[in-house]
């Protein structure tokens, strides 16, 4: 599974810019230092191994790709009403879209669809690649939080010894 996470992480940091996301990690962060915010993860939940034939086994990898915004550095002012923006600005880098409609190339979704084959690992686009949107609190602050969480596999020919 590490490679699979290995190269998605360095499309991801290729394909988004700088500018939005300051820190890109391998692996789950628990606490990231607010300075490092906003910052992006992908790691693994786990993998299942199924037994195709006697010949093939697949490896099903679960996979998470996170991104952290702190909620006190994206309000805005409009007058003297606040307005919470970590919602619009997280939804555009997970999902957004061109004019067309179609998905832009430096979203996190438009990462996905556009890579078709890491390290000898097919997504399977035919099941749902779901996105979660909360608030959550560590310690005394509060940070909004977008999981996207989808599948890969990959098929392993056995060898005979």
């Amino acid at each position: 599974m590490n490679n699979v996470l290995a190269e998605l992480k360095e499309k991801l940091e290729d394909a988004l810019k700088a500018d939005v996301i300051r820190k890109f990690y391998q692996g789950e962060v628990l606490l990231v230092p607010q300075s490092y915010l906003p910052a992006l993860m992908v790691f693994g939940n786990s993998t299942t191994v199924v037994a195709k034939s006697t010949a093939c086994d697949q490896f099903v990898y679960d996979i998470t790709i996170r991104i952290i915004f702190d909620i006190k550095k994206v309000f805005s002012e409009n007058g003297t009403k606040e307005t919470l923006q970590a919602p619009e600005l997280m939804a555009e880098i997970m999902e957004g879209k061109q004019n067309d409609g179609t998905l832009r190339a430096d979203s996190v979704l438009g990462v996905l669809r556009k890579v078709s084959n890491v390290r000898g690992t097919n997504f399977l686009f035919n099941n749902d690649i779901k996105i979660d949107y909360k608030t959550i609190q560590k310690g005394e602050f509060f940070y909004f939080q977008a999981d996207c969480n989808l599948t890969a596999t990959s098929d392993l020919i056995k060898r005979n010894s």
